[in-house]
């Protein structure tokens, strides 16, 4: 009976530093969006809000100038950190855009010599070059946080910029950078 009253008190105390850990996320988020402040800021010069073709137009610039290049299968623009970190690591961007306008942004990290046997290149290890980079950009202040569809992400939310990092797969590490005052995109009519 002991040990079961025991095991009881350990898994309450671990509800509650979960819950904690919950609360701080949802506490930073209500806060923020609340105070009426806007971050639009992403980074190289991309902002939330920005239009599709001046979007498009500043990547050709980036690309005549060598700074970025097309990602896998063209579906995203692809930045490379060279010898800053443990191993060349890239970095695939493409914004979501709602009413032409960037209302996310959606960024995978992962080590160039990824592969499955290369345990040294997962993304857990990529995760603190990652966090590096975002702290750069963003400054400090993540805290732990988790929801229905990410059991674990670090979280960083600045007026109505939302920032949300976790682990996708052995190889990437996801971060979804959210407009949370962006409106609802609006519905399409199918097309017959």
């Amino acid at each position: 009976m002991q040990k079961l009253s025991i095991l009881l008190f350990i898994a309450f105390l671990t509800g509650a530093f979960w819950a904690c850990q919950s609360n701080d996320y949802t506490s930073m988020r209500a806060r923020e969006l609340n105070s009426g402040v806007r971050h639009d800021q992403l980074f190289m010069g991309f902002y939330l809000g920005q239009s599709r073709d001046s979007f498009y137009r500043q990547c050709l610039e980036m690309n005549k100038k060598g700074i970025i290049t097309n990602g896998p299968e063209n579906s995203s623009v692809l930045f490379t950190f060279p010898d800053q970190y443990k191993f060349p690591m890239d970095m695939n961007f493409y914004p979501e855009f709602n009413n032409d306008r960037i209302s996310k942004m959606n960024i995978l990290f992962s080590y160039q010599s990824w592969a499955p046997w290369n345990k040294k290149c997962f993304s857990d290890k990529v995760l603190p070059d990652a966090m590096d980079v975002l702290q750069k950009w963003f400054g400090s202040g993540f805290v732990d946080g988790k929801s229905e569809k990410i059991k674990s992400f670090k979280a960083l939310v600045n007026g109505n910029r939302e920032i949300i990092v976790y682990l996708q797969n052995e190889k990437n590490v996801r971060v979804e950078i959210n407009d949370l005052t962006a409106p609802l995109p609006t519905p399409q009519a199918p097309q017959n």
